[in-house]
């Protein structure tokens, strides 16, 4: 009965695997903040100013594989979504919604950077 086998002699494949789970989480992280900082800029020229306080509380958080993004006035949440005596003024979300499909591109590409592959 013939027999056959195969023998690897260069495998290229290999390395840039075993690096993989300590590379892929900082990778990620420089594309989310890239993308967290259109958001943060974006969400401050939506913002209503008045003083221009709320407008300097702003921001983001890339940490890993987590993007936080928002303000810490007092009152940011009632002015994005506003009350029972005054309408909403988004900011936040129509910031996120128009940045949702670079989000999903700045996994894509940080795990392309983590194997080399770009």
């Amino acid at each position: 009965m013939p027999s056959w086998g195969v023998r690897i002699i260069s495998d290229t494949v290999t390395p840039k695997l075993a690096a993989f789970p300590g590379r892929i989480e900082k990778k990620v992280e420089a594309e989310l903040d890239v993308v967290g900082a259109d958001m943060e800029d974006m969400a401050k020229t939506l913002v209503r100013v008045r003083t221009g306080y709320l407008q300097s509380t702003i921001y983001h958080r890339a940490s890993g594989f987590t993007l936080e993004f928002g303000a810490t006035a007092d009152y940011a949440a009632p002015q994005e979504f506003g009350t029972r005596f005054m309408t909403g003024q988004p900011y936040v979300r129509p910031s996120l919604d128009a940045n949702e499909q670079k989000l999903l591109d700045a996994l894509l590409v940080g795990c392309l950077k983590a194997l080399d592959v770009e």
